[in-house]
């Protein structure tokens, strides 16, 4: 998740595909704006706000941002602004730019006339689309689990249900579906909110408030600032003790973790999941199908007719038995060697298929 966020900040510092020169002017206003946002939200606020009770009651990120802002308006810096990205026509604010409640004509009457045909070219994007927004959502959980550690556990069940319904509701009212912003959900966890509900709401209510009322104000922040502001957040998602992990952990999973990062970048966190899937299960399989060993011993065979066998060779079996074991299993006996009874005994492993 932190390079991906990261690969969607870095658009901002480039221009045609390439990054902006430091030489330039455009370059230099926006790394400089980028820097100063970000120092001001890690270091200059939080120091001011140790020596100023005052100031605590204002997040370091909308201190930052609004600063940043200020310099770069006073100063002229040849900035990229919200209302430049979006167009002027998003931040004009006033009710006319919420979404108009209804059905949506556009996908409402060609899933009545064809539905087949209509669910055809939806399903495959509704089905990407929800895995990724249920994957992100609960990574995120998991994630701010770890951060507020205050011996309670997030209800996977009540987010995905109610991540299901509010899209549900959104789509058919004309909205747009989404999921947890792990930004934004770091950014209220580091700003006092911890993991309240009304935290989460607030910031909602606020977002409309600031489109509807304060639109043109709001389109007048520099980009980059924000992108500064989710550098750092980059920075915290990031798990930097993975990096520890290397030459620690079996390469098989290390190899799964390179993979799933590496596909998360380039498509997108579903296929990263399924590849990764996919990996750990062959991984697992082969890791269980060294697993099953003998140990060789004597023991009394009482047949159900015919004499008693007071010494024969017995097999005590360890581990699973299954399709990517039945190798490993042959590979156990010594048939040559071993007399015309024999005992295996199972009850220390276990047959997992027909195959095996």
């Amino acid at each position: 998740l932190a390079l991906v966020l990261l690969k969607a900040q870095l658009t901002h510092f480039q221009d045609a595909g390439k990054f902006l020169s430091l030489f330039a002017p455009e370059g230099l206003a926006t790394y400089g704006c980028a820097i100063l946002t970000m120092a001001l939200v890690k270091f200059g606020i939080p120091l001011f706000q140790e020596k100023v009770d005052a100031a605590r009651a204002v997040p370091p990120t909308l201190g930052g941002v609004v600063i940043a802002s200020v310099v770069a308006k006073v100063f002229k810096w040849p900035l990229k602004t919200l209302a430049d990205v979006a167009g002027a026509e998003t931040f004009k604010g006033g009710l006319a730019v919420l979404p108009k409640l209804g059905l949506p004509t556009s996908v409402w009457a060609p899933l009545v006339s064809s539905p087949i045909e209509t669910l055809k070219v939806i399903l495959p994007y509704a089905v990407t689309m929800c895995a990724v927004g249920s994957i992100e959502s609960l990574l995120t959980l998991q994630l701010l689990d770890g951060i507020i550690d205050d011996g309670e556990r997030g209800s996977t069940k009540k987010e995905v249900i109610g991540q299901g319904i509010g899209n549900l509701a959104a789509g058919l009212t004309g909205g747009i579906g989404g999921c947890a912003l792990i930004g934004q959900s770091l950014i209220n966890a580091q700003s006092g909110g911890g993991v309240s509900r009304l935290s989460g709401m607030s910031m909602a209510i606020f977002l409309a408030l600031g489109i509807v009322s304060f639109a043109p104000l709001l389109g007048q922040i520099p980009v980059v600032a924000l992108a500064g502001v989710m550098l750092l957040v980059c920075q915290s998602t990031f798990a930097w003790g993975s990096l520890r992990l290397v030459g620690k952990i079996p390469n098989i999973d290390l190899l799964t973790i390179a993979l799933v990062s590496f596909v998360t970048v380039k498509d997108d966190l579903a296929k990263a999941v399924v590849y990764g899937t996919i990996m750990s299960a062959l991984s697992f399989a082969y890791k269980q199908s060294t697993a099953i060993s003998a140990t060789i011993g004597r023991t009394k065979l009482i047949p159900p007719s015919g004499p008693i066998l007071p010494d024969v060779k017995a097999y005590l079996m360890n581990g699973p038995l299954f399709f990517g074991s039945t190798q490993a299993f042959a590979r156990l006996f010594s048939v040559k060697d071993d007399g015309n009874d024999i005992v295996i005994d199972f009850s220390s492993s276990r047959v997992f298929d027909h195959s095996a």
